[in-house]
């Protein structure tokens, strides 16, 4: 016999499992970076270029979004649709060098969940949760790079502009 479900109860079982398998995911790729870190050769290939060029020039598209957004100048919508975008485009990129493979996919995991963010609160809900995970990742990023940096800078592939 089926039993009705309260909707409550649903969204709050929905809600607790997509938690937990984020903070899995998170904790993976977390120990993943740090770990990477210790046997990393790394290259400056054209395709690592290229990801830097993708990367810097998809956080200025961010920030001009989250401004625009602050100012009441663009929809929610438009923003999520754009950090989405951008995951996407830093997805697309294949850098060769270990830890820029390492930190494209913490980056697109960063934009998602600042997608996430503003569609929550587009909706009246609470982004907090997913605003605070896209700083986690963007702090990974930012330790990764500045731990590769001296030595990526000196292949000619400096990742100094992202670490601004």
């Amino acid at each position: 016999m089926l039993e009705a479900v309260q909707l409550r109860r649903l969204i709050a079982v929905t809600f607790a499992c997509a938690a937990v398998v984020f903070i899995a995911t998170v904790v993976v790729a977390s120990g993943r970076a740090q770990a990477g870190q210790r046997h990393i050769v790394h290259t400056c290939s054209a395709a690592d270029h290229q990801y830097l060029d993708t990367v810097s020039s998809n956080m200025v598209q961010l920030g001009y979004w989250s401004d625009s957004l602050v100012h009441n100048d663009v929809a929610p919508g438009v923003v999520v649709k754009q950090a989405r975008a951008e995951a996407a485009q830093i997805d697309a990129t294949r850098p060769t060098d270990g830890t820029l493979e390492q930190s494209r996919s913490l980056l697109r995991s960063m934009f998602m969940e600042y997608a996430r963010a503003v569609y929550a609160r587009s909706r009246g809900r609470s982004g907090g949760l997913a605003m605070g995970s896209a700083y986690r990742l963007a702090n990974d990023v930012h330790d990764l790079l500045v731990g590769a940096q001296p030595t990526l800078a000196g292949l000619g592939c400096d990742p100094a502009p992202l670490l601004k």
